[in-house]
């Protein structure tokens, strides 16, 4: 168990320190990807996407993580995966920050004035998608009243922050991709639900920071 105030304190440090990056998202990244910086020399233009791992306190004061069940939208590439919830920077948002916490209110309902902001995590591109991603790290001090915007999520999945630290959840297997070819990377296992690709990759550095 990994308590919540402890997880929040370590991260505030650990988040103004170097970030362990490309090192981590290795941990957990398919067998043919290679690091950001490498994509983007080869991509003439791309889109661009902001995330937040958010986190709250469990009923026994467990650091939790909110995840969410893509539904199967049309032309989402990453339709049924399991993600953070996020998207595209559009006109108006005033930096990535927040593109990020606007996300969150539009997927998952939850008010950004209610998350304390504690860093960012590394960028990562995403090649199926054709995004850069800037993931953000954030926090609520209670569960979440949950809005779900039923064209984007399925389900909300909460995990404990102690589980992704388990070496036995984390598996590996083959997996097809939005591109149409069969992928082999590692995953992390919950109870039967395979979070993998850039989620699991951004996890990672999340978990690295924890565990250093």
């Amino acid at each position: 168990m990994l308590i919540f105030d402890d997880a929040i304190e370590q991260l505030k440090q650990a988040l103004n320190n170097d970030l362990p990056g490309t090192n981590a998202h290795r941990v957990m990244a398919p067998d043919h990807r290679k690091p950001a910086s490498e994509y983007l020399k080869e991509v003439k233009s791309y889109k661009t996407g902001c995330v937040m791992a958010l986190l709250f306190p469990s009923e026994t004061g467990e650091a939790t993580l909110v995840l969410m069940e893509r539904t199967g939208a049309e032309g989402d590439v990453h339709s049924h995966q399991v993600s953070f919830p996020g998207g595209k920077v559009e006109e108006g948002d005033e930096g990535y920050l927040m593109t990020a916490l606007r996300e969150v209110h539009e997927e998952v309902g939850v008010p950004s004035t209610e998350i304390k902001v504690l860093g960012a995590l590394t960028e990562l591109y995403i090649p199926p998608s054709n995004f850069l991603v800037f993931p953000f790290v954030g926090y609520v001090t209670q569960r979440p009243e949950y809005n779900l915007s039923v064209d984007e999520v399925k389900n909300i999945l909460e995990v404990p922050l102690s589980f992704f630290l388990q070496q036995e959840n984390r598996k590996e297997d083959t997996f097809s991709s939005a591109r149409g070819y069969e992928v082999k990377a590692p995953y992390y296992d919950y109870s039967g639900i395979k979070i993998w690709g850039a989620t699991a990759m951004m996890i990672a550095e999340l978990v690295a920071l924890i565990e250093n």
